[in-house]
């Protein structure tokens, strides 16, 4: 592969979330030239129409003034492949952006890791439309919460679904007065008996578009626990509770005394999760968690892997190019 690079060479790397699809294309020395984002009303899993993908990846190549054949590597990160029979369907999308250059897909939290931590040790704390603990020891080791049969229920859904239970159920103070309208201005509702109404026809929704309705409301949840509402801070807390029971299983696994941590996603990335996650204490004897800022976003950490797959090892100068790109900047 390296006998065919030259001035015009390029690498992509993708991020398919449950809610964006990221497309970003760097010539060799890390200089972002396209990034194209769109939003997607599928789950990676589900989609069986690849015209969507091809699109995208023939605009990201118009803007970044490259053929397809100047891709020398695509690395794409995949919401939902967790296990190897899931390898399947993912190669198949990964297949439908129309490129013919060696393709690697994989986990798209394995993807954020790399971005946020450039490659180093490290737990990631990924929730955001999902939830997913991820950590690379220092030899090299990857580990997810998922092998010890651990969720940590705080992706976004998670937060609105329990608060939304809390308020039915009457548990709401006054102090929660906002979140309940809101809540009822979201969901269309009059009041909570027309709420209760909704919800107990699933809002009239499939099980995935309901989910992607209240992964939408998360956002509100979020910002008011950080305003105080006592049934959004429980339902917060309780998700941070569970975050760090997992992030303690995996440091158990890491040498030194100091284990990097960082996060990503929208609700990890909210500010009242991030106040928690920086307070989180390792309960490992001798150990502490060393919180580390994300580096790069996601996108860009696909392509870090798409240089290592070419032999081009990511130095300060690579990383430092790329991080002045918006678009690979976390």
């Amino acid at each position: 592969m390296l006998g065919k690079i030259n001035a015009d060479s390029v690498v992509a790397g993708i991020d398919m979330g449950g809610t964006y699809i990221r497309i970003m294309i760097a010539d060799l020395t890390g200089r972002v030239r396209a990034f194209v984002k769109t939003d997607t009303d599928l789950p990676p899993r589900q989609r069986s129409d690849t015209t969507l993908l091809l699109a995208q990846m023939r605009e990201a190549l118009v803007q970044a003034g490259c053929e397809s054949s100047n891709v020398m590597f695509l690395a794409v990160g995949v919401a939902g492949l967790d296990d190897d029979e899931d390898k399947s369907w993912a190669e198949r999308l990964a297949s439908g952006f129309g490129l013919e250059c060696p393709c690697q897909v994989v986990n798209d939290a394995i993807i954020a890791h790399r971005g946020a931590l450039t490659g180093g040790p490290g737990i990631l704390i990924s929730s955001g439309t999902g939830s997913i603990l991820l950590a690379r020891t220092e030899r090299g080791q990857w580990l997810r919460n998922y092998d010890f049969g651990h969720y940590a229920a705080s992706g976004a859904r998670f937060l609105a679904y329990q608060a939304l239970y809390d308020v039915l159920a009457g548990r709401e103070t006054p102090g929660d007065g906002i979140l309940v309208r809101d809540m009822l201005r979201f969901f269309r509702a009059a009041n909570l008996r027309e709420l209760a109404e909704s919800a107990s026809r699933s809002f009239g929704l499939d099980h995935d578009r309901q989910d992607r309705l209240f992964g939408m409301f998360a956002p509100v949840v979020t910002r008011e626990a950080e305003a105080g509402s006592p049934i959004a801070v429980r339902v917060c807390d309780e998700a941070l509770r569970q975050i760090g029971v997992g992030v303690d299983m995996l440091a158990a696994f890491f040498d030194g005394p100091d284990i990097p941590i960082s996060q990503t996603g929208s609700v990890a990335s909210s500010d009242y999760f991030l106040n928690g996650l920086q307070e989180l204490v390792c309960s490992q004897p001798g150990r502490r968690f060393d919180w580390i800022e994300p580096r790069l976003t996601p996108a860009a950490g696909a392509l870090l892997i798409a240089y290592e797959s070419l032999g081009l090892p990511a130095g300060d100068g690579m990383l430092n190019t790329l991080e002045s790109s918006p678009y690979a900047r976390a």
